[in-house]
């Protein structure tokens, strides 16, 4: 069993057994050893694993921030509102739209080669295969070859779309 899953189990189990005061002393200590993190929005009071990026009660960012585009600096408007458009048409009135849509890159055919994560509020669902099928997501391929034409992505680095109004 991984590190942070034995965590989780711990964690929960010692929560599970306390009462208030023990769960917060638990709690805070798990968030000074690291193992959690409080989510930064003072109106959720969501507790979150390490690892975790968004906060599971509410979405935001785990720098306690509301979650925003996240893209590097040099790609254009026109190019970041061309994926934009195109993750928009992709998510059709009859299917429920994702608040945003994160592109996490760890190797492959640039942008498109990325894994991808569907953010809806605190849950994130990831879409197996991504955008990498360019004939069956050519708008969106498109537009991911273009941002990687311009710059391509570093391991590890991720882009963030919001997609909520």
């Amino acid at each position: 069993m991984p590190e942070a899953e034995v965590v989780r189990t711990v964690i929960d189990r010692l929560v599970a057994g306390a009462d208030e005061a023990q769960t917060r002393l638990i709690r805070e200590i798990a968030c000074r050893a690291g193992y959690l993190w409080h989510c930064g929005n003072p109106v959720c009071l969501a507790y979150n694993y390490r690892g975790r990026r968004y906060c599971e009660g509410c979405g935001w960012g785990s720098k306690g921030k509301p979650v925003g585009d996240l893209h590097p600096i040099m790609y254009t408007e026109r190019r970041w509102n061309r994926l934009r458009r195109a993750l928009l048409a992709h998510y059709t009135p009859d299917a429920p739209r994702p608040d945003a849509v994160v592109f996490e890159y760890w190797g492959g055919p640039g942008w498109r080669g990325a894994e991808v994560t569907e953010m809806y509020g605190g849950t994130a669902e990831e879409i197996n295969g991504g955008f990498r099928d360019r004939d069956q997501f050519p708008d969106i391929a498109a537009a991911l070859d273009s941002l990687t034409e311009w710059s391509k992505p570093s391991y590890s680095e991720d882009i963030r779309v919001v997609l909520a109004p």
